[in-house]
C-alpha cells in the first residue's frame, strides 16, 4: 500500500468516525433535552437561533465554524423536540414525515434532483460550511464539512418521538438502530465514493429505513 493510499484511508477513517460520533451526539442530546420542560427548550431554541443569525453576518473563520457546530447541534435537537412534541403527536403522522424526508433527501442526490434546495446548498461551499458540522481532518486544510444539520435534526426527531411514544426504556434500542443505519451508510459510501457518478450520499437513508421497519413491526 502506497503512502498516498494510507493517507487517504486515514482521512476517511476520521471523517467516518466523525459522522458516527455526531449521529450519536444528536441522539444523546435528544435524550438529555427530553428531561427539560417545554418552555426551557423553547428558550434554548430562541437563543440559539439568535446566535446563528449573528454568526451568519460574520465572515467564515475556524473559530466561527466551531461556534456554528455548537449552535447548529443545539438548534437541530431543540427544533426537533418542539416540532415532534407540539405538532406531530400520532405515529402515522410521524411515519409519513420520516418517509417524506428520506425520499426527498434521496431524490436531491440524483441527477433529476440537482435543482432541489438541498442539492443547491451542497454545491455552495459557504452555505454548506455554515449548515454542516465542520471538523478538523488530519492531512486536510481547514475544517471539513462532515454531516449536515438537517441530518442531525432527523436523528434527533426519531429519538425524541420514540422517547415520547414508547418511553425511556426503548431509547437504547433506537439509539443502536440509528447507529447501525449510519454504519451501513458509511459502508456504502466507502464502496461507491470513487465512482465517476458519485455526488454524495443521503445520510438519512438507512437510519430512516431501519426506523420505519421497527415502527411498522411495533
Amino acid at each position: 500500500m502506497s503512502k498516498i493510499d494510507k493517507k487517504v484511508k486515514k482521512e476517511l477513517a476520521w471523517e467516518y468516525g466523525y459522522m458516527l460520533a455526531m449521529t450519536a451526539i444528536s441522539c444523546i442530546l435528544a435524550y438529555l433535552l427530553n428531561k427539560l420542560i417545554l418552555p426551557a427548550i423553547f428558550i434554548i431554541l430562541l437563543a440559539v437561533l439568535v446566535g446563528i443569525v449573528v454568526l451568519w453576518t460574520k465572515p467564515i473563520s475556524r473559530k466561527l465554524l466551531y461556534l456554528h457546530n455548537i449552535l447548529n447541534s443545539l438548534a437541530s435537537v431543540s427544533f426537533a423536540y418542539l416540532l415532534v412534541t407540539v405538532f406531530i403527536k400520532s405515529v402515522d403522522s410521524f411515519i409519513t414525515v420520516v418517509i417524506i424526508i428520506v425520499v426527498m433527501d434521496l431524490f436531491s442526490f440524483t441527477k433529476a434532483g440537482k435543482k432541489t434546495p438541498n442539492a443547491k446548498l451542497i454545491n455552495n461551499n459557504n452555505t454548506l460550511a455554515r449548515l454542516s458540522i465542520c471538523l478538523p481532518v488530519p492531512g486536510k486544510p481547514g475544517l471539513q464539512p462532515i454531516i449536515g444539520v438537517g441530518d442531525l435534526y432527523f436523528y434527533s426527531a426519531m429519538s425524541v418521538f420514540s422517547l415520547h411514544i414508547f418511553g425511556v426504556n426503548v431509547f437504547g434500542n433506537i439509539f443502536c438502530l440509528i447507529l447501525v443505519g449510519q454504519l451501513i451508510n458509511i459502508l456504502l459510501i466507502s464502496i461507491i465514493k470513487n465512482k465517476i457518478w458519485y455526488k454524495g450520499f443521503p445520510a438519512t437513508l438507512f437510519p430512516g429505513i431501519f426506523y420505519l421497519i421497527i415502527m411498522y413491526i411495533v
